[in-house]
């Protein structure tokens, strides 16, 4: 009798949500949609785009030249601040690789711990150049700063003491930089574990957001033309422009993206190379996680506004690059605020029926974020990221959605001059 009972229940229940569905008025439909109607187009366009620039770029490809001969020489500058249990990996990796015209500069950046000690028997045997930073405040774009001075590479590729490149990654770099108007190259950075190795919801959720950052998010915004996002932990840029532009400014938690923006003032090119990956490792921990996704929306906020003279009126940039910086403030930023409105229009509105309008717009989210796993799989040289898409319901219902008050948090703190402590 109970099973009879609750399965009446069910379908009453399902009765109820059509008939709210079927008298919705067109107003209350677009505020359900204002919620991620526009996340929904761009989703649903993107691998349409994405092959017919596939298709274009076969037919065209980018001029790169050989490489064979190793006439580019690449330093790789690793900031390492208490890195031990990791530097070794690092540097294994880089030696390992099969680019011969290499130079690697390790920078232990104050660190407590014994990333110095790990990293000398290299520094002994002539494998690498090893740096001891001691003076002034310990951070990344200071140690880079400190460590390019040292460097004789045309090119500088900067990494983190965490993460692992790939054997051909080095090759791949060198040869983007034959072509003459390429001045910074984004490396695919992909998640190996959790800090420790450790591998739980969090860090999956993670690995399944970098995989759709990378392979889908950087590859969108190199067909634009308007990547300025080289990623610190695997991005190489000019020596030349580097300095052009002033090297790593301070002033901002997210000084790889200050950087990019710099770089693509200049006009030069920015490429992103999916085959090429290094691998790194994330938080294990929400505590942690929060911190460093509090760092790094606190840095992007910083870092846009800083760079407003790119949207000012009569700017003098490129077109493209004006619409890149717009669109990420649109949708990073503009929309964040908009779904906040449109949440509380949507609880003030449905009071009485609360749950269908939520029902509802899950329903939208799961088929927008199954379009955006699957999109960035297709796209992917590693298929075996197939098996992140059970994830989707736990990043729909609890990562997205923390997330997202992180930032706004992180906004918040920005728009009223609040900083961030690392």
């Amino acid at each position: 009798m109970m099973e009879i009972y609750e399965t009446i229940n069910v379908l009453s229940f399902i009765q109820g949500y059509f008939h709210w569905l079927s008298n919705l008025t067109a107003w209350q439909l677009v505020g359900l949609l204002s919620f991620v109607l526009v996340d929904l187009l761009r989703n649903i366009g993107k691998p349409i785009a994405l092959s017919i620039h596939n298709i274009f770029r076969r037919i065209r490809p980018l001029p790169f030249r050989n490489v064979d001969n190793a006439q580019i020489k690449i330093t790789i500058l690793i900031p390492a601040h208490n890195e031990g249990v990791s530097i070794k990996n690092t540097i294994e990796s880089l030696l390992d690789n099969t680019y011969p015209n290499k130079e690697i500069i390790v920078i232990d950046d104050h660190s407590t711990d014994n990333t110095f000690e790990q990293a000398y028997p290299y520094y002994k045997r002539g494998q690498i150049k090893l740096i001891k930073r001691t003076e002034g405040k310990g951070s990344k774009s200071g140690a880079i700063n400190f460590g390019i001075v040292f460097a004789t590479g045309e090119v500088i590729l900067v990494m983190d003491g965490d993460t692992l490149l790939e054997r051909g990654a080095l090759k791949d770099v060198a040869r983007a930089m034959t072509v003459p108007d390429v001045v910074a190259v984004a490396g695919n950075v992909r998640i190996l574990s959790g800090d420790e190795g450790v591998v739980n919801i969090l860090t999956k959720s993670q690995s399944y957001e970098y995989l759709i950052a990378f392979e889908l998010g950087r590859r969108i915004r190199l067909m634009m033309g308007v990547l300025v996002i080289i990623p610190g932990a695997f991005g190489a840029f000019r020596k030349s422009i580097a300095a052009k532009v002033g090297l790593y400014d301070k002033d901002t938690m997210t000084e790889d993206f200050d950087l990019g923006i710099k770089i693509f003032k200049t006009s030069g090119k920015v490429v992103f190379l999916p085959n090429s990956v290094g691998w790194t490792y994330c938080p294990n921990n929400w505590k942690a996680w929060m911190r460093q996704r509090l760092r790094w929306s606190h840095g992007q906020f910083t870092t846009l506004t800083k760079h407003k003279d790119a949207v000012s009126i009569g700017t003098t940039y490129r077109i493209l690059f004006v619409l890149g910086i717009m669109d990420m403030m649109f949708m990073d930023v503009v929309l964040l605020f908009v779904r906040v409105v449109s949440l509380a229009y949507i609880f003030l509105t449905f009071q009485q029926s609360i749950l269908y309008p939520l029902i509802f717009m899950m329903m939208i989210y799961f088929v927008n974020e199954l379009i955006v796993i699957i999109t960035a799989i297709v796209f992917s040289s590693h298929k075996s990221n197939l098996r992140y898409v059970y994830l989707v319901p736990f990043i729909i219902f609890v990562y997205r959605p923390v997330y997202a008050c992180i930032r706004f948090y992180a906004y918040a703190l920005s728009l009223f001059k609040r900083e961030v402590k690392w």
